[in-house]
């Protein structure tokens, strides 16, 4: 079961590109300001533990071994189905009687050849083709959108346990903590160490250069 007091919450670098990317889209066009509240509330669903994400993701070639990693829906049309995924990994705590932590990977849409897990494979340095030894500890359990929600549920609260005692889930060097509190409408930006809710929607930009296609990194152990 998700913990009562909620999870710190880790930002990657790559993260806050795509947060930025999503406000300067709702600066441009209003019709994605729907997307921009949606992954927001569900940033604050995370933290509180209130949402423990839609499904566990597996390993599957040309895809990518994620099997440490759990994907939510987030819709841009509130009468559409989600066409977004956020994905994120579950991590423990960093020291004892600290919150377990959930890092946050990226936010794309879910259609394209581009697609959010090509991303998430270059952010954590994993070849779409290859198995991730060390993530053998998660089970081989393909990756499958589909069963009943008591099952994908099941299936979440195991990886969640095995992540938070696996001393080899460690967070990425770029990944930094949330600084809670502020305007659920703010994104992140640097703050003392940690990344906090400030008022860069009106000013942040994507950093120029990022947004096309995503290079594979080098085959290894990411």
């Amino acid at each position: 079961m998700s913990s009562p007091s909620g999870y710190e919450l880790l930002l990657t670098d790559k993260f806050v590109d795509d947060l930025r990317r999503l406000a300067a889209d709702a600066r441009r066009d209003p019709g994605k300001v729907f997307l921009r509240q949606q992954v927001l509330r569900q940033i604050d669903q995370l933290s509180s533990g209130s949402t423990v994400g839609h499904h566990a993701l597996g390993y599957e070639p040309g895809k990518g071994d994620l099997r440490d990693c759990v994907v939510g829906y987030v819709q841009s049309d509130p009468e559409q189905k989600p066409d977004h995924r956020l994905v994120f990994r579950e991590i423990g705590p960093g020291a004892p009687g600290e919150l377990p932590r959930r890092e946050l990977l990226a936010i794309k849409p879910r259609q394209g050849s581009n697609n959010i897990y090509a991303h998430v494979c270059a952010r954590l340095d994993r070849h779409p083709n290859d198995r991730q030894p060390g993530l053998n500890t998660f089970g081989d359990r393909p990756a499958d959108s589909g069963g009943s929600q008591a099952s994908r549920q099941a299936e979440l609260d195991t990886k969640r346990a095995i992540a938070h005692a696996w001393s080899g889930q460690q967070p990425l060097a770029s990944s930094r903590p949330l600084q809670l509190g502020g305007s659920a409408s703010r994104a992140p930006t640097e703050h003392g160490g940690r990344r906090r809710l400030a008022d860069v929607w009106a000013r942040g930009s994507a950093p120029p250069g990022r947004a096309g296609a995503t290079g594979w990194p080098g085959r290894g152990w990411g």
